[in-house]
């Protein structure tokens, strides 16, 4: 009996420190923030602005030789038009041909300026899919409530969206409190190296540190979170790194009536299977932070699983992997993506070749990536090197008690008060992850709503973003440009 009795208070003990910590289980930020009166905003007239800027195929190359510069030189003539009053007071340099860097003076040039960062780049069109949009993925059409086209989420929204809000300021007589860069790249979707990168180099040899770094990657999540009905606003503190790697093997070759025990095709294919069944180890660390600023707004069951993830974490591995969003936050992702073996059927391969993308988590790199894959492949026969020579290490993860991350989240809260505000890990790369040495603290974000349709679009078939979301995240730009004392 005494045995069963003290069972009894050891459930007790636990139930108790379950829900306590179940109702701590919520963010540190200020009390719910109040809307404020932003001025007046002609939506249609933001509208129009975005949906113009979509009519110049601004499609980057990694080829040199296919990099056509014409449509971002009349992209660019469009924004002088556009943004007379910017163009015209903030002095700016052109760097590598067509990446943009403005340096608006602050008022106080002792503190470290900050930055707004967006890219005029987009992916191209799927060849054979256009007839498949809604609206020409360069017509830039205003239609449904949407502003429909090629670069409408990624990222014009951003560079437009941006200079909507600096204009505004520069005509109210607004002057910085700080110096404030703004910076628009033109390569992003290709790796950064003529944009972002030289920006970063220059930073490093002007000796200049930032304060604040914002660009592209989190956005205002609708429907994308299970049993949380409200707003998300996905601040990214960082993002994963990235790097592909081939697996390669050789053999003989011959007839294949006469095959070895195992071709060159088939080695591979043992160690793309050893890859997919042995996945990296999982860290719940950066999906328990996100679910804690969720807070009482997901339902009661899911908050107390995270709130003691310390007990529940092989639940909470077991449902998160097996779902492809929840699996890409709680670890390094493992995807085989090329294989290539013989030229015909019944030809021995002499060579095959199987390339694996990997999207890294903070607390891995490039080198401990590779490292693992030649311990789980265990065959010497398997070469193992970085495709096209490749691949970055996660960025630094910022931190979500800087003021910067405050302010940020309280602009969001005042232009959308029922939004929720949380920092999750940026899956794609971004601008931002290029100056990690030179910006104390980076966040991505733009104010424009996702819904899983929009999200579709994204790099895909009918980009589109709602007026009044694209509306929201210009007068986010505008809020945090006056407070930019305050980051």
């Amino acid at each position: 009996m005494k045995f069963l009795k003290w069972i009894g208070v050891l459930l007790v003990v636990l139930a108790v420190v379950l829900l306590v910590r179940t109702q701590q289980f919520k963010p540190v930020l200020d009390e719910q923030a109040s809307a404020v009166d932003l001025g007046r905003w002609d939506e249609q007239y933001l509208a129009q602005g975005l949906a113009k800027s979509l009519t110049f195929p601004t499609v980057s190359s990694g080829d040199p030789r296919e990099f056509d510069l014409q449509p971002f030189f009349a992209f660019q003539e469009y924004l002088k038009q556009r943004f007379p009053k910017t163009f015209a007071q903030i002095p700016y340099e052109v760097i590598n041909e067509a990446t943009l860097l403005f340096r608006w003076q602050g008022q106080d040039t002792s503190r470290n300026p900050i930055i707004l960062l967006s890219h005029q780049d987009v992916v191209p069109v799927i060849p054979g899919t256009e007839e498949e949009w809604t609206y020409p993925p360069y017509a830039g059409t205003v239609a449904d409530g949407y502003i429909w086209g090629r670069g409408a989420i990624d990222d014009k929204a951003g560079v437009v969206g941006i200079l909507e809000a600096v204009e505004r300021h520069l005509a109210e007589g607004f002057v910085p409190p700080r110096t404030i860069y703004l910076a628009f790249g033109h390569d992003e979707e290709v790796g950064g190296n003529l944009g972002a990168v030289a920006i970063a180099d220059l930073f490093k040899q002007r000796g200049e540190t930032l304060d604040f770094l914002l660009d592209e990657g989190g956005v205002i999540a609708k429907d994308m979170v299970p049993g949380v009905e409200k707003r998300i606003a996905l601040i990214g503190p960082g993002e994963k790194g990235y790097v592909s790697l081939k697996l390669s093997a050789r053999g003989t070759g011959g007839h294949s009536s006469m095959p070895p025990m195992q071709t060159a095709a088939g080695r591979v294919g043992r160690a793309v299977h050893r890859l997919e069944q042995h996945p990296f180890p999982v860290d719940l660390d950066y999906t328990v932070e996100f679910m804690r600023f969720l807070g009482e707004d997901q339902p009661f069951f899911q908050r107390l699983l995270f709130a003691n993830a310390w007990l529940f974490s092989p639940l909470l591995t077991t449902v998160l992997e097996n779902n492809p969003a929840t699996n890409a936050g709680i670890r390094t992702t493992t995807a085989v993506t090329m294989l290539q073996g013989s030229v015909r059927d019944n030809v021995l391969p002499i060579k095959a070749s199987a390339v694996v993308n990997f999207r890294i988590l903070p607390g891995d790199t490039v080198e401990s990536v590779m490292a693992y894959v030649k311990e789980v492949v265990d065959d010497p026969a398997i070469k193992i090197a970085p495709y096209d020579g490749f691949g970055s290490n996660p960025s630094p993860v910022a931190d979500t008690s800087s003021a910067g991350f405050q302010v940020l989240s309280d602009v969001v809260r005042q232009v959308s008060p029922e939004t929720i505000v949380a920092p999750r890990l940026v899956m794609a790369a971004t601008d931002a992850r290029h100056f990690s040495e030179v910006a104390k603290n980076s966040y991505r974000f733009m104010g424009v709503e996702v819904s899983p349709r929009e999200l579709a679009g994204i790099h895909g078939t009918d980009e589109r973003v709602s007026v009044s979301s694209y509306t929201e995240a210009v007068k986010m730009y505008y809020a945090l440009i006056a407070r930019a004392d305050e980051l």
